[in-house]
């Protein structure tokens, strides 16, 4: 072969071989920028046909079983995917799970799905009125199924997954009210938590009940109507290509606890009924709720606190309001397929001190790691916590997202417990005598959610 044949064939193979390089280097990146969002939602039925332990309250309040049912309960799953990954939002209509069984369970999601454990987003809406998976309810075959309906809430999710379009809005709500009462100079026979110390009911119910007193400024626990919260509900609306309604992503800082320990009825709670209105008034939709930064945030009456009874359909009432309002910014909110599909994900254990009194009984364990995880689609952003934010903290951390739709994720992925604000040590009350936390650890937790939120860009 001629020498200037061969080189132009050794010419054409090595432009061969530069094409294929370029072609195989471009193919991930094309793929990543023209990547799909996909969502798909299911809701797998929680409600038990036992009579079961509730959780929520302690035994003195309510020692002994359920004894009925008021509407269902449900676990729900939201799961997303760009073609790459996936994530998903896991919501039990449960008040937590144990502190220890969240790992294993989400190791038990994952292998069953697929989806790395870092992705998988495992909550409880903090229900206060539904059966607690602990030792009490063991042997119960509702509690045996628990898990097994976890993975099954998940794969139908998967199943459900198909090309969809997003779109945000933001409503206001004040069935949320502030529960730090500050006490006036008062003597009287109820104490500040009828639901868990009463003279009148339950453990500690006796026939010779002494006066209680009480001193001007001391915080109970109570309805602060003057108190701040966070009346934002955070909307997620998500359609079908076609237009059609498909799923509504909602989050609202507020306690489960419109009832107290002395209903026995299983019930959904306000937040239960409100995604029940949703479901009845947006044919087609499913919906997910995700309670926010609700550590000093209660219902506007619970039952057992300043001379409110448990009323199930007043309950059921609380939820159709605030439903009412989704119902409506859902009907505004105009949705689009996006061009930023990508899911962004991080996750970071934040370090805070244990308070001085937990130091001091074991002086080797001073600290606390709070797992964190911060995930991006377009214009939303989600930040969990594992436990009870105060609603200052969440209104904070959501404003540090910049995001035009942020969602503060509580009761997630653990159960540490309460997290006040600084200030509220030194107002005292119940949250910061019961939590772990050092005061300080308010500070230390946002700073490492915006070190957490600049490595998600």
């Amino acid at each position: 072969m001629p020498k200037k044949l061969k080189k132009m064939k050794i010419n054409r193979t090595i432009l061969f071989i530069s094409v294929l390089i370029q072609f195989a280097f471009f193919i991930p990146r094309s793929f990543s920028q023209d990547s799909v969002l996909k969502a798909g939602i299911s809701k797998v039925d929680l409600t038990p046909t036992e009579n079961l332990y509730m959780g929520g309250y302690d035994d003195s309040g309510r020692p002994g079983p359920s004894d009925g049912v008021y509407g269902k309960i449900y676990i729900r799953a939201l799961v997303f995917d760009d073609n790459i990954n996936r994530v998903v939002f896991i919501e039990a209509d449960i008040v937590d799970l144990p502190a220890e069984d969240y790992i294993p369970v989400r190791k038990l999601i994952s292998s069953q799905t697929g989806i790395p454990i870092e992705n998988i987003m495992l909550g409880c809406v903090h229900n206060h009125s539904a059966p607690y998976p602990d030792k009490k309810n063991k042997n119960s075959n509702w509690s045996k199924q628990l898990n097994n309906k976890f993975v099954s809430a998940v794969k139908d999710a998967i199943t459900n997954l198909e090309p969809v379009k997003i779109g945000g809005g933001i409503g206001k709500s004040n069935i949320g009210m502030n529960r730090r009462k500050k006490m006036a100079d008062t003597t009287s026979y109820l104490s500040f938590d009828e639901n868990n110390s009463s003279q009148s009911y339950g453990k500690y119910k006796t026939d010779k009940p002494v006066k209680i007193r009480e001193m001007e400024g001391v915080c109970r626990l109570g309805n602060n109507p003057n108190g701040p919260i966070d009346d934002e509900v955070g909307i997620l609306r998500i359609d079908k290509i076609s237009g059609e309604p498909k799923a509504v992503f909602v989050n609202y800082a507020c306690h489960g606890t419109s009832l107290g320990a002395r209903n026995n009825k299983i019930s959904p709670e306000w937040n239960g009924h409100m995604l029940a209105y949703i479901e009845k008034n947006i044919p087609g939709v499913t919906g997910i709720f995700v309670q926010g930064a609700a550590g000093d945030i209660n219902p506007r009456f619970v039952g057992g606190l300043d001379g409110y009874i448990d009323n199930l359909k007043k309950t059921e009432e609380l939820g159709s309001e605030i439903g009412e309002e989704v119902v409506k910014v859902y009907s505004d909110i105009s949705t689009a397929q996006t061009n930023k599909a990508q899911i962004k994900l991080v996750h970071k254990d934040i370090t805070c001190p244990r308070k001085y009194a937990a130091v001091v009984a074991n002086f080797r364990n001073t600290t606390l790691d709070i797992p964190t995880t911060a995930i991006k689609i377009d214009q939303f952003t989600w930040v969990t916590f594992p436990g009870e934010l105060f609603h200052e903290i969440g209104k904070n951390v959501k404003s540090i997202t910049n995001a035009q739709f942020p969602f503060l994720v509580g009761y997630c992925n653990g159960s540490l417990g309460y997290l006040p604000t600084q200030q509220s040590h030194s107002e005292g009350g119940y949250e910061p005598w019961s939590t772990q936390f050092d005061p300080v650890a308010e500070k230390i937790f946002l700073k490492g959610v915006e070190k957490l939120l600049l490595s998600l860009d």
